[in-house]
């Protein structure tokens, strides 16, 4: 597929504002405004995307507004032509907040709504940094954050964390040159022109001002983020005193159930975590969508134990694990990169074991042999272990997405349950081989240039590192005219170069928005490839070819 091969379709509002919607692959498509960013474009997004979701194909799953338009994501191969004619949509002006009686054909859209939080400003602050960097001193700057009038832009990079317009002048500073490795939560901070606040202690390349104890995101609430896009917003300064304490995060404690089918006696850390399938609809919140990396895997683990297909089952991505089952069950291995022990005898993957209470498994990595990424499932599946803290609209989807605080990676000493009755166990005919390649299909991004396009379908890279959030790889520098753009939603599979030309090929627990340019997005019915890959595989970007 060539660069000016996308489909494309527009659309004019009643009001005049033009919309442009273009192809970014076999899953994905965006709707751009024909206008600057703005405080009152950010309204028109939320609002046009409240519109057109109610009326959304049935093969679209997540609508995110950012900077300057929409992204849609739909299932890989579903009909492109639908979703750009459903984006394109004409819509009459919205009107906020409007009766449902007032049928002159405005869309009838929630309004913005305004909020007042609290900043114990220079509480964990970079103080002197900001000073030196401003030359201003530390109260005027204190004066000029507090007395803007702030508009939401969009929620991204973390779930809950409110992109802002309206920093006044003298706070537009450039990020960090070194990021720092940890902005506590609830940081009141300002980079390259915009404001934000942190919901959660995470890397950051931001100047903090100050804290506030708001709660920007809470898994437990119907609607989990307290800002949307729209919203007007103020900070109101609080008179100096003890700091604020970050919230809690996570639970040291090991998990534990009185009908525990399964310990984890010993796991890599941060490898293993409950998955499922995706987390659809929830990308306006700056949520990971999360699920398995190999689909096809996880899918075989659940059917040769009998289990549902929307249930459970252990992700494990560095395969070494040592667990002891609790009660009888039936368990099985799948993916690729471990070899499977059960008291000690070496058993086979992709096959059932009904075994019994007391029975010992281990993961050990296996030398030589294909794959990286394995799936353990039990019969009826594990059982989701934290429906407290999570409100049921989310916890309907059994996957981990740590960093919304929605479970968390699985550590030594935790029990889990099973989640319903045995099924069926079949044997599953053969098991992929999982090859020293990956050829991946791409389409081009929405920074898709002729250049960048033949230089990266062109060029053999090699995969240096992956995780849940993405596979980095190494090559010739691509060069691009521009790495760094404002920021953008960024489906799975998006190609991300930063400024050090490396591709990063996003995966499922990405961060939805991005400020690096992406010229190619992978196909993503092809990532389960980079799920299975290890270090140093060779990859190859293929040109594909939407359907007509």
């Amino acid at each position: 597929m060539a660069v000016d091969e996308r489909p494309e379709a527009s659309v004019t509002d009643t009001d005049g504002l033009r919309w442009r919607a273009r192809s970014a692959g076999s899953g994905a498509a965006y709707l751009d405004a024909d206008e600057p960013p703005s405080a009152a474009l950010a309204l028109r997004l939320a609002q046009r995307r409240a519109a057109l979701w109610p009326s959304r194909p049935r093969s679209t799953y997540d609508l995110l507004p950012a900077y300057g338009g929409l992204l849609a994501e739909f299932r890989a191969g579903a009909d492109a032509a639908e979703v750009l004619r459903w984006l394109t949509t004409p819509l009459a002006a919205p009107r906020s907040g409007a009766r449902d009686d007032e049928s002159d054909g405005a869309a009838t859209v929630p309004g913005p709504r305004h909020h007042e939080l609290a900043v114990r400003y220079g509480d964990r602050a970079d103080r002197e940094a900001l000073e030196r960097a401003t030359g201003r001193p530390w109260q005027a700057l204190v004066d000029a954050h507090a007395g803007a009038n702030y508009t939401v832009a969009f929620i991204g990079f973390t779930p809950g964390f409110p992109y802002l317009y309206g920093l006044p002048e003298v706070l537009a500073l450039p990020r960090r040159e070194r990021p720092e490795a940890r902005v506590p939560a609830g940081a009141v901070a300002v980079a390259d022109g915009q404001a934000g606040i942190y919901p959660s202690a995470s890397p950051g390349g931001w100047w903090v001002l100050g804290t506030t104890e708001a709660r920007l995101f809470d898994p437990s609430r119907a609607a989990p983020t307290l800002l949307a896009g729209g919203d007007t917003l103020r900070f109101v300064p609080l008179p100096d005193g003890a700091p604020f304490e970050d919230p809690q995060e996570g639970d040291d404690a090991p998990l534990a159930s009185d009908d525990a089918v399964l310990r984890v006696d010993e796991v890599w850390t941060g490898a293993a975590s409950l998955q499922s399938m995706p987390r659809w609809g929830v990308a306006h919140h700056g949520m990971a969508q999360s699920g398995a990396l190999d689909p096809l895997a996880f899918a075989a683990a659940l059917e040769i134990v009998g289990a549902p297909r929307r249930a459970a089952a252990l992700e494990l991505i560095v395969p070494r694990a040592r667990f002891t089952l609790e009660r009888a069950t039936t368990l099985a291995v799948t993916g690729g990169g471990a070899r499977l022990f059960v008291d000690g005898a070496e058993a086979a993957t992709w096959r059932p074991h009904a075994l019994v209470a007391g029975a010992h498994v281990a993961l050990r990595p296996a030398a030589g042999g294909s794959g990286s990424t394995s799936v353990l499932a039990v019969a009826g599946g594990f059982r989701w272990p934290w429906p407290e803290r999570v409100h049921p609209d989310l916890s309907a989807v059994p996957s981990t997405d740590a960093r919304a605080g929605i479970g968390r990676p699985l550590r030594a000493g935790d029990r889990l349950a099973a989640d319903g009755p045995a099924g069926t166990p079949r044997a599953w005919i053969g098991r992929p081989r999982y090859g020293g390649r990956a050829y991946l299909r791409v389409y081009p991004g929405p920074q898709a240039t002729a250049d960048a396009w033949g230089a990266l379908v062109g060029t053999s890279w090699r995969l240096e590192a992956r995780d849940r959030t993405g596979a980095r790889l190494d090559g010739p520098p691509l060069r691009l005219e521009r790495h760094d753009v404002r920021s953008q939603g960024v489906p799975r599979g998006a190609v991300q170069v930063a400024g050090d030309g490396q591709p990063l090929v996003l995966l499922a627990d990405r961060g939805r928005t991005g400020g690096y340019a992406v010229p190619a997005v992978v196909d993503p019915r092809d990532l389960w490839q980079l799920a299975q890959a290890g270090p140093g595989t060779e990859v190859w970007f293929m040109p594909a070819r939407l359907r007509s």
